[in-house]
């Protein structure tokens, strides 16, 4: 196998007994379910907010559960989060907590006033959603979307200085504009670029998937137009290309190794209703919800949830399919395990995109092991 920085702690009991504890990593949160966007690739099925949504007060209560969990950061995600009218006063009290703040939004509503009043806090990421060039982003988002986040990333990078983020998701309509899309981020003025693989939930179905071919022709054309742009903008944290799939001069630089690490099992995700998963990617598996914090304090769910004690046995040695395989199994342990989940609702199965492009025959060979 490869070795790397984190195989010493690739097992969970291994991570038990580095910490001491179960260590919580990531949290991540959705401040509503509501959205000013209907996208067909949203996994969240954003639109319309859901019954009994989290008041103000509850908010502030999961920040200062996570702050006491020891949680470095909350990613604040929706439906659209700035439709939210406590957004502001919720981002200024997470960073009174000591907590790094990300943020993603369509791009739509956010106003220079909003930015004026969080330039000064401690945001690691502020994402907005482009997803192809003017003609298929429109098609995609709506009448003007494309002018209005084309804006707010020139405004943000004005105003907060860094850490702006352009996020994109691979589709069937937009994979051969994905290049392009990282060159329109670094013209505008962002410094990150955050890719993601689509998550076959909530409204996004298999049919606006690329095929395997498609897939890796994105992927490499992205890391070339990467090349021109790396001196002002780099990838971020959470782009899911998976480690074996970034192009291999890439990865012997290791690039590979600066993103596609997910944090599961060691995170929680807090839906808008107050509901708890592992991560936001299981919040339409209703099997996979272990409590709601109305019920249970985060540190109950997180120390006492049986789901969450079964998934913490599961290692990167008993994944399946080409993960089994992969020189990088202990590194990556398996991708997206949310999109394994649910698509075989098995969370030792591959991650869908490394086994639909293994099956057919364009896994990298060197990534296999021998």
């Amino acid at each position: 196998m490869v070795k790397t920085k984190l195989e010493i702690i690739s097992k969970n009991t291994q991570f038990k007994k580095f910490f001491g504890v179960t260590p919580l990593m990531a949290a991540s949160v959705r401040v509503t379910k509501a959205c000013n966007l209907k996208c067909s690739h949203c996994y969240a099925n954003g639109g319309c907010p859901l019954k009994g949504e989290l008041t103000t007060k509850e908010m502030l209560s999961v920040v200062d559960q996570f702050a006491n969990l020891g949680v470095l950061h909350i990613f604040y995600t929706g439906g659209e989060p700035f439709l939210r009218k406590d957004i502001v006063s919720l981002l200024q009290y997470t960073d009174k907590k000591g907590l790094g703040i990300l943020i993603s939004t369509n791009g739509q509503l956010v106003t220079s006033e909003k930015l004026n009043q969080i330039k000064s806090l401690n945001i690691k990421l502020f994402q907005i959603s482009l997803d192809g060039t003017k003609k298929t982003h429109t098609a995609i988002r709506g009448k003007n979307t494309y002018e209005r986040s084309i804006k707010l990333i020139r405004t943000a990078r004005e105003t907060l200085g860094k850490n702006v983020a352009v996020g994109s998701v691979m589709m069937k309509n937009n994979w051969e504009e994905m290049d392009r899309v990282l060159g329109i981020a670094a013209k505008n003025g962002a410094d990150i670029f955050s890719l993601m693989l689509l998550i076959v939930s909530g409204r996004a179905s298999e049919s606006i998937n690329p095929t395997p071919a498609e897939t890796l022709k994105s992927i490499d054309n992205i890391f070339k137009s990467y090349e021109k742009h790396r001196s002002v903008l780099k990838f971020a944290n959470n782009t899911t290309i998976p480690a074996a799939l970034v192009p291999k001069k890439f990865r012997r630089r290791g690039l590979h190794e600066t993103f596609a690490l997910c944090s599961f099992p060691y995170c929680l995700g807090v839906e808008s209703n107050g509901d708890v998963a592992a991560c936001d990617g299981f919040f339409n598996s209703p099997e996979m919800i272990i409590g709601n914090i109305r019920e249970s304090s985060l540190a109950e769910l997180w120390n006492n949830s049986p789901i969450m004690n079964d998934i913490r046995k599961i290692n990167p040695t008993d994944l399946k399919g080409v993960c089994r395989k992969c020189v990088y199994r202990d590194y990556c342990a398996g991708g997206c395990r949310a999109s394994a989940y649910n698509k075989y609702k098995d969370l030792t199965m591959p991650d869908p995109v490394c086994q639909t492009i293994y099956e057919a025959g364009l896994f990298p060979k060197d990534c296999l092991v021998r």
